[in-house]
């Protein structure tokens, strides 16, 4: 399908560029033309036409952390510490079966498409279930299966559970270039030293990448200068394995020379800011990192611990916590939160899946956000209203690899109503399996 869109704004976050009365030409998959109207070439009559009279074009958002099927059990154990909700976790994820975690997937696809989310990074069990979700939805997606066996419904050792890992890799790495493979050691205080080594070579052989956690809570960095006299980070640049790190969540507890590993090695930090919140973890240093010039992407981590997969609120409450808690109303201004919700999550795919800019002859990955509502009015400043007055209620057209997966509240490619009653199916299955097991 080729079409255009015509827009009030486009706005291109790498450059923080503001352009009025804009058009966006899509042939195939590519951006043909973005830019100004009136500047546009040759339109043919083949081409589909959307007017947005108030809107404005972005790069699709790319929820850079996520835990997909753990949508299943969202709001299941809130107000805990990370430690004690890992240990309440570990006793119903095994109970979720393949079926569960396609159908939860597939609902947490629904939820980031209609709100403007084009990509996600994930590291959990199901890799395959999410690898045909990803497939059959549209979506773009690097899975990164977990590697470890507490909890794991999928494996019951750590052979059976890098195994899994390395056939999801051979099905589907590369497919459609939409869906990209790598393995997901899930910490350094859950995967031990060998594992952490083997698995690295094995990325290595195949040219793919580890997604981990890294110091999320003090209570991690303590117990690894207890047990090995080194931080976290420090450890695995010991054992020689952060070459193959592309992705590491979290990263609040952070010391100067674990922040200069992470810019060596051009690890990307994934920021959490709403669920890191919530189990009380604490918050990244996110300004310091990004003067240490440190690639930080933004996620919502799983919907077990955010309960949303929301990235228009994940900027907002990012760009207001750093200021309230830096008491500095200067730290992470509007356009420096979008682009690490875009542009600077373009590190975590291959080249050219990929751009978050919007430029010509790059992927169609964008959303049109409407800002003619109550909450929007007066548009003054569009790109402020981006991160501090829209809702993803706002969303109005997702389109991914030149595919329009979202318009006006519909969606064109999956069905809601058999989704949703899946999911709840699904839970429900995994709840009665869980007090069984009690009793």
């Amino acid at each position: 399908m080729d079409f255009l869109i015509d827009t009030k704004w486009i706005y291109y976050p790498k450059q923080n560029k503001l352009v009025e009365d804009g058009r966006i030409l899509i042939e195939g998959n590519k951006i043909v033309y973005s830019g100004p109207k009136n500047d546009s070439q040759a339109i043919s009559a083949s081409h589909d036409r959307f007017n947005y009279s108030h809107g404005i074009a972005t790069p699709g958002f790319v929820n850079a952390h996520t835990h997909l099927p753990e949508i299943l059990l969202r709001g299941l154990v809130d107000d805990k510490d990370l430690h004690t909700w890992l240990d309440q976790m570990w006793k119903y994820e095994p109970n979720m079966s393949a079926s569960d975690a396609y159908w939860g997937s597939m609902l947490g696809i629904a939820e980031m498409l209609a709100s403007g989310t084009v990509a996600f990074n994930d590291q959990y069990f199901y890799s395959n279930q999410m690898a045909r979700a990803v497939d059959s939805s549209g979506i773009k997606a690097f899975l990164s299966p977990s590697i470890f066996y507490d909890g794991n419904p999928e494996a019951n050792s750590m052979e059976e559970a890098f195994q899994h890992a390395q056939d999801t890799f051979k099905s589907w790495n590369g497919k459609n270039n939409r869906l990209w493979i790598g393995f997901g050691p899930h910490a350094p205080y859950t995967v031990g030293q060998e594992w952490f080594t083997r698995i690295a070579d094995e990325a290595r052989k195949l040219g793919t990448s580890l997604h981990t956690h890294f110091n999320e809570t003090e209570r991690e960095v303590q117990e690894a200068l207890k047990k090995w006299g080194k931080r976290p980070v420090e450890r695995m640049e010991e054992i020689g394995v952060l070459d193959t790190i592309q992705s590491a969540a979290h990263c609040i507890h952070l010391s100067d020379q674990e922040i200069e590993l992470l810019r060596k090695h051009n690890i990307s930090v994934l920021h959490c800011p709403k669920s890191n919140m919530k189990i009380g973890a604490g918050l990244a240093d996110v300004p310091k990192l990004l003067k240490s010039d440190v690639n930080v992407c933004l996620g919502t981590d799983g919907q077990a611990s955010n309960n949303k997969l929301d990235m228009i609120e994940e900027m907002a409450f990012e760009v207001l916590i750093h200021k309230g808690f830096g008491r500095d109303p200067t730290l992470i201004p509007s356009h420096e939160v979008i682009r690490m919700a875009t542009a600077q999550a373009s590190q975590l795919f291959p080249k050219g899946v990929y751009s978050g800019t919007l430029a010509e002859g790059t992927s169609a990955d964008l959303t049109i956000i409407n800002l003619d509502s109550i909450q929007t009015t007066p548009v003054i400043n569009p790109v402020s209203h981006l991160t501090y007055a829209i809702g993803r209620e706002n969303v109005e057209m997702t389109v991914v690899d030149g595919t329009i997966l979202y318009l006006d509240g519909e969606f064109p490619t999956l069905d809601t109503i058999e989704i949703k009653e899946k999911a709840e199916k699904a839970i429900g299955n995994i709840l009665d399996k869980t007090e069984s097991e009690k009793t």
